[in-house]
């Protein structure tokens, strides 16, 4: 129990620093990659492994197949939650200790969108992720379905989400708040909403 509160203590500090870096630093941009379902075989799904007594957040893992054949070796990525890699999988990358979701062939698909010290839940289908700073939506196969193009976005709900292009974040010692006037709704296909309709709705 206290090597995982340490764990989540060390992310949760790393996610705060980059909350509060964000409007400091210059962001590179990185080039993700899109999954490609059709390349993969969904019916050999990988499984992860790991070096240590017990497989538990922030261990060392390597992903292996049905054969027992090292897929993805030890090195690269320590354990964030998914036991099985069929389509994409949530991981730390320890060269850059970030939180990232890979494919099989470890493409990098997009950062991992961290909601009570954990990665966000799927609501509706869909999930929170992160590209270039940026939050979209991504489905159960990793497939990113909404651009990540929003300064913010709470999850969905009802079909809907509400999200901004513009927002401040203001952040005490417990909480972060996400102040905008520009919030308006999408569908699950990312289109804007007609403020009207919702109102009568």
């Amino acid at each position: 129990m206290k090597l995982r509160f340490k764990f989540f203590f060390k992310i949760f500090s790393l996610f705060v620093t980059t909350i509060s870096c964000q409007n400091k630093i210059e962001i590179e941009v990185f080039d993700y990659k899109n999954i490609e379902l059709n390349k993969i075989d969904s019916n050999d799904s990988l499984i992860a492994i790991t070096n240590e007594e017990y497989l538990q957040f922030g261990a060392p893992i390597a992903f292996i197949n049905s054969e027992r054949d090292t897929v993805i070796p030890f090195g690269k990525y320590a354990y964030f939650g998914d036991e099985i890699l069929k389509h994409s999988a949530k991981v730390i990358l320890l060269s850059e200790n970030k939180l990232i979701g890979i494919d099989k062939f470890e493409n990098r698909l997009y950062d991992v969108f961290l909601f009570d010290n954990g990665p966000d839940y799927y609501s509706n289908d869909l999930v929170r992720v992160i590209r270039n700073q940026k939050i979209g939506f991504a489905n159960e196969f990793g497939e990113v379905v909404i651009p990540c193009k929003f300064e913010f976005a709470h999850p969905f709900s009802n079909n809907r989400a509400k999200v901004t292009f513009k927002a401040e974040k203001i952040k005490d010692l417990d909480h972060t708040m996400i102040i905008s006037d520009e919030w308006f709704f999408i569908d699950k296909k990312g289109n804007k909403l007609n403020s009207d309709l919702l109102e009568r709705n």
